[in-house]
């Protein structure tokens, strides 16, 4: 590694000062400042703020709305890339004339026309399509297609427009969803791959299931069923609101499936305590027993919960039917099995066997003339014959019934009771 000479400083003798000490310095001779170019007056109409200057220019420039378009200035302008010529670019030529809104009136009063007669709707001819009114809004679906059935409907659903407006609707029996068209539904046949409602399975014998849907987990499936059940049933109500309730779905079971035949709806929470909403049967499938056998599961799941039950009032006309039947029924069975047993017979103790309310009981043996005022009670009046004869011409039909030992089910909201059965027949809770 090399160390760095350094040249040695020469040293002035004494009395001697050095060159560079003696030499005076330079004086620096300043630059001349720069002379400022002369800047223009301003003149007395020029802006001195922005703002001046806006003004100036909108008031200055003339206006491209008011100024009027010359030939001149059609024609040097250019139109998308000039793929366009001044004349094509005008559109104040395309302007609707009263012979154009004539042509297009008479088109739309021809289309309502065409569509009023697939829909079945009245059309007034004399007023324009395209005026409010012209074509009435009562459509209705008049057929369903169902599985391998074509239903009439009763009465007036509230579908969407655009699906009331088809005297034809196309249903799912698994999914239940609604289409408009049979390609639509032949191709969602082919796809859907629900076989049986979203629901839990609690009962089945044989072909026979029951099945439990929650309206607040399967709100879609539920309005869908209800959208179909308005169609069969008079005074229901409500179609979107299910939450608060539960479904219970009857289906033919076979080897494509658990095809819908029926069901019921009840309340979660009752306060007047009733066991059923609506209840609804296809009409392919009445008469064959479903209805009762579907008043009957009801009532059974009443027992279960400890509880009395009675259906929603007020009635349809079939529903009226049906239930007075099945009073009727229930009754006489229980009359004729505690009979044999004891020869006192009280209301409450019907009521606990059947499941009924004291005041269906009542109407029941009322209707029958079997509740006859003896001083200031009532008594029940039993004919015997009377009723043998009708149990017995009643399970000479063979119905369908329910057996209580194959149903799977825990209650929605428990009550505590406790029910001890005594040797004479009668409950006591």
């Amino acid at each position: 590694m090399t160390k760095a000479t350094q040249t040695p400083v020469p040293r002035t003798p004494r009395g001697q000062r050095a060159k560079h000490d003696t030499a005076t310095p330079k004086k620096s001779t300043p630059k001349p400042k720069p002379t400022p170019k002369a800047t223009p007056k301003a003149k007395a109409d020029e802006p001195k703020t922005p703002k001046d200057k806006q003004k100036l220019s909108t008031d200055s420039a003339p206006s491209a709305k008011r100024r009027k378009k010359t030939d001149g200035d059609l024609e040097s302008r250019v139109f998308f890339n000039s793929r366009l010529n001044a004349h094509e670019a005008d559109t104040e030529q395309f302007q609707p004339t009263r012979e154009d809104r004539q042509l297009y009136d008479a088109a739309r009063s021809a289309a309502a026309l065409e569509e009023a007669k697939v829909t079945g709707c009245a059309v007034d001819a004399s007023t324009p399509a395209s005026t409010p009114g012209a074509v009435s809004v009562g459509y209705r679906v008049k057929k369903i297609r169902i599985g391998s059935y074509e239903i009439d409907s009763w009465y007036i659903s509230p579908y969407p427009d655009e699906y009331s407006r088809h005297p034809l609707l196309y249903i799912c029996e698994f999914c239940l969803k609604y289409m408009k068209s049979s390609y639509t539904y032949t191709r969602h046949c082919q796809k859907c791959t629900l076989r049986h409602p979203p629901g839990d399975e609690i009962y089945r014998d044989g072909s026979i299931s029951v099945f439990e849907v929650d309206g607040r987990k399967n709100k879609i499936y539920c309005q869908n069923l209800c959208l179909m059940g308005k169609m069969f049933l008079d005074t229901k109500t409500l179609y979107y609101d299910v939450e608060p309730f539960l479904f219970y779905i009857l289906c033919e079971y076979d080897a494509r499936g658990y095809h819908f035949a029926g069901y019921y709806s009840k309340e979660k929470r009752s306060v007047q305590g009733y066991n059923l909403s609506c209840i609804m049967i296809l009409p392919s499938k009445q008469r064959e027993g479903y209805g009762k056998l579907l008043i009957e599961f009801s009532y059974l799941l009443s027992k279960k919960e400890g509880v009395s039950g009675s259906p929603e009032k007020p009635l349809s006309d079939f529903g009226l039917l049906s239930y007075r039947s099945y009073w009727r029924r229930a009754v006489y069975e229980i009359l004729l099995h505690v009979g044999k047993r004891a020869r006192v017979v009280t209301i409450d103790a019907v009521s606990r066997k059947t499941g009924m309310t004291v005041d269906d009981v009542i109407s029941t043996l009322q209707t029958d003339g079997m509740l006859q005022r003896k001083g200031v009670s009532y008594a029940i009046v039993v004919d015997k014959a009377r009723i043998e004869r009708f149990v017995e011409l009643a399970r000479e039909k063979a119905p369908r019934r329910i057996d209580s030992s194959k149903l799977r089910w825990a209650p929605f909201l428990t009550k505590n009771t406790t029910v001890v059965q005594e040797d004479d027949g009668d409950i006591s809770v």
